[in-house]
């Protein structure tokens, strides 16, 4: 096995070390990105003509009607329109009587094609706003408060898209919920570092107001699975300007247990990947490109990470002992910066008046969580890279809605669990001492995940 035993420890050592770059490359954006305090220089108030100029769009696939008619209740004051996909005939009667009692204006798509972005394009083509209309887009399960609104409204007067912050609503309703919320502080540090580096954060597919002449300059909406994100991605190739508000905040919910997070997160990989495939060659001709390339490129680390599990397995099964030197080197690289990106986490959280001793649970829920998606995330970004299959896409389960399946439906995180496992065992009882400390931490993770998905705890 000499022959074959350097080619595969040099291969797992740089697939290990890639695995991380989405870790390192937030650390860098927050770290080399300089705090400075927004500001345009502008009165306090209602911009413009108010909300005359704005286009409130929400759209709705299959959401219950108790939750539709609540976000007609919620945003009836700023009069907006609900373009609604997948609802029965029967219920239209229905859904109408309770648009005319909130104020609200409904539309009916017949056919549910173009994604999310397609009924957002449905409306512009049907309501034809001027070029200097502002159109807000939010899902049926956020809020906005008026004020912040009027935030957004006053940057929105000097940029092509605003962007606000996100904060979960429902983040103590779970642990994997809680561990979403610290998730997101981090997620904005991020998008504010973006900001100040390269002048650029991408579109947020809630709460994010653009201006409808800048949409139809870039072709109006992508119809596509990860059309919020496409779009800012159009935005940066076309020289237009986005810009992220960390004042304005809209309230969305978080999906609160293991199969609605796989469901959001196979859809971000996907899709993110693919907006990659699509743009890389534009986007490395513009100045920042490259760093927007990187942005997109996270849900990568998941397919690097799992190929470099694989590669230990196939150590294993051929006998092959990771090098002390290999061991140590992945340990050097791993552990600081690991425990960076964990304190990073921890400090936000207590500068949001968390609470470390419970959070570093709810921290640990969103790990396991990826660690037992990371095998459907790898195919899905490798789908994506191949420009083969394709995603379905089915709304985020709302509120404390649960998305609860059987055993079966975890087929593919138990074949994990049993290979892991059984390589492990392999390894302790081949003697080969370091591929087991290096496969002792997913078998932790794979085994704790399953445990807390069957048991309906993640």
């Amino acid at each position: 096995m000499i022959g074959i035993s350097t080619p595969l420890v040099i291969a797992y050592l740089v697939i290990a070390s890639l695995s991380l770059y989405p870790v390192i490359y937030q650390l860098i954006i927050i770290a080399t990105a300089r705090p400075v305090k927004q500001s345009l220089g502008i009165a306090q108030g209602r911009v413009g003509n108010g909300t005359g100029n704005l286009l409130v769009v929400i759209p709705a696939k299959s959401e219950p009607i108790q939750l539709l008619e609540e976000a007609m209740r919620r945003f009836s004051g700023m009069k907006p329109i609900f373009i609604l996909d997948n609802y029965p005939p029967e219920l239209r009667p229905m859904i109408e009587g309770m648009a005319r009692r909130y104020g609200v204006k409904v539309m009916f798509r017949e056919k549910a094609v173009g994604f999310k972005g397609g009924a957002l394009n449905h409306v512009i083509k049907r309501v034809e706003p001027p070029n200097n209309y502002l159109m807000a887009v939010f899902d049926v399960d956020s809020s906005i408060d008026p004020k912040h609104l009027e935030v957004l409204l006053r940057y929105a007067e000097h940029y092509d898209a605003v962007v606000p912050h996100w904060v979960a609503r429902n983040g103590d309703y779970s642990q994997l919920a809680r561990g979403q919320w610290i998730g997101y502080l981090l997620l904005f540090k991020v998008m504010d570092g973006l900001q100040r580096l390269i002048h650029w954060v991408p579109v947020l597919g809630s709460g994010s107001i653009v201006r409808v002449g800048s949409l139809r300059r870039v072709g109006y909406w992508p119809e596509d699975v990860l059309e919020d994100v496409e779009l800012g991605v159009r935005f940066f190739i076309n020289g237009l300007t986005t810009y992220y508000v960390d004042d304005a905040q809209v309230y969305v919910d978080v999906p609160t247990n293991y199969w609605g997070f796989l469901t959001q997160q196979l859809r971000w990989a996907y899709g993110a990947t693919k907006v990659l495939r699509k743009y890389l060659k534009d986007l490395m001709s513009r100045r920042g490109g490259l760093t927007v390339a990187l942005y997109l490129g996270q849900y990568l680390g998941y397919l690097l990470e799992f190929l470099s599990l694989l590669l230990m397995v196939a150590m294993v099964i051929l006998n092959i002992e990771l090098p002390l030197w290999a061991f140590i080197t992945v340990a050097t690289i791993y552990i600081p910066v690991l425990l960076t990106y964990l304190y990073s986490l921890l400090r936000l959280d207590i500068e949001h008046g968390g609470n470390v001793r419970r959070d570093i649970f709810a921290i640990n829920a969103v790990n396991l969580a990826f660690i037992m998606a990371m095998p459907r995330l790898a195919v899905a970004n490798l789908m994506a890279l191949l420009g083969v299959g394709g995603i379905n896409w089915v709304p985020t389960p709302k509120g404390s809605v649960t998305i609860n399946k059987g055993g079966a439906h975890a087929l593919p995180e138990l074949v994990m669990v049993i290979t892991v496992v059984s390589v492990f065992i392999a390894s302790l009882l081949r003697g080969l001492w370091l591929d087991s400390l290096v496969l002792l931490p997913y078998t932790a993770g794979f085994v704790r995940g399953l445990w807390r998905i069957l048991k309906g705890t993640l």
